[in-house]
């Protein structure tokens, strides 16, 4: 496989697996003020991976 490609899917993984774990930390019933901020930081992890897959250069289509 391409190494852009791959290097794209691992991005891509890692921004739905930082998802997933702030979420998941954010609707559980026991939490402290300590888990929400630990929970709203990989939160802010994965929107900057998929922001990051935005600005990715993209091929010219011709």
């Amino acid at each position: 496989m391409n190494k852009k490609l791959v290097s794209t899917i691992l991005l891509f993984l890692v921004g739905i697996g930082f998802l997933w774990w702030s979420l998941s930390m954010l609707v559980s019933p026991n939490k402290d003020g300590e888990t929400v901020v630990y929970a709203l930081m990989i939160l802010g992890c994965s929107i900057y991976a998929f922001v990051s897959l935005l600005l990715l250069p993209r091929k010219k289509q011709s």
